[in-house]
């Protein structure tokens, strides 16, 4: 095929260039590369491409914050069993100094008629903190901050008083029951 078209070159020698009308090469180009009109949505797939992308990346941030808090860890619990020192009474008492409670369940033992039982936080050298009337079975109660901070050195007693606790904030009653506080 080369020693085909090395014969029918020399052929061409004498002809002179002619440029092609503008509207020959125009049509020419036209029919090799036809302008197709392509949609606009279909235009806009960079547009399209970044959004996806930008969605990608929101979602990719925001899945910290969906997920639930991690669980937190509570610091040591406390607890007593209150024992009657008159009757019968028995209380115990879960502290949890952290959350600021105390659970406290009455599981035998009742006041004397006309009288309720009332919880007292002693501390060394401090005057007795009420914390709240013992009802018949259960009850959560709020442990003060300033009672949680000693809580190593705190001692439960329970009293009975009048109707409504202790008038003047300060036990008038016998102590029923005593218990030491200690980590459990």
């Amino acid at each position: 095929m080369a020693a085909w078209q090395e014969r029918l070159v020399a052929m061409t020698d004498a002809i002179a260039p002619v440029a092609p009308p503008a509207r020959v090469k125009k049509a020419l180009i036209m029919s090799l590369f036809p302008n197709i009109r392509v949609p606009f949505l279909q235009r806009l797939w960079v547009w399209q491409g970044l959004t996806f992308a930008s969605l990608a990346m929101l979602a990719v941030l925001a899945m910290p914050m969906l997920r639930p808090d991690a669980p937190t860890i509570a610091g040591p619990i406390y607890g007593t069993q209150l024992t009657g020192t008159i009757d019968d009474l028995q209380v115990y008492a879960v502290l949890d100094p952290s959350r600021g409670g105390i659970a406290v369940t009455r599981t035998a033992g009742v006041p004397p008629t006309g009288r309720v039982l009332e919880l007292w936080a002693l501390l060394p050298d401090a005057a007795p903190v009420s914390l709240g009337l013992v009802p018949d079975d259960a009850t959560h109660l709020k442990l003060p901050p300033e009672i949680a901070a000693q809580i190593d050195n705190l001692t439960l007693a329970i009293s009975d008083e009048p109707p409504g606790g202790a008038p003047e904030g300060a036990p008038t009653g016998e102590i029923r029951a005593v218990g030491t506080v200690e980590e459990i």
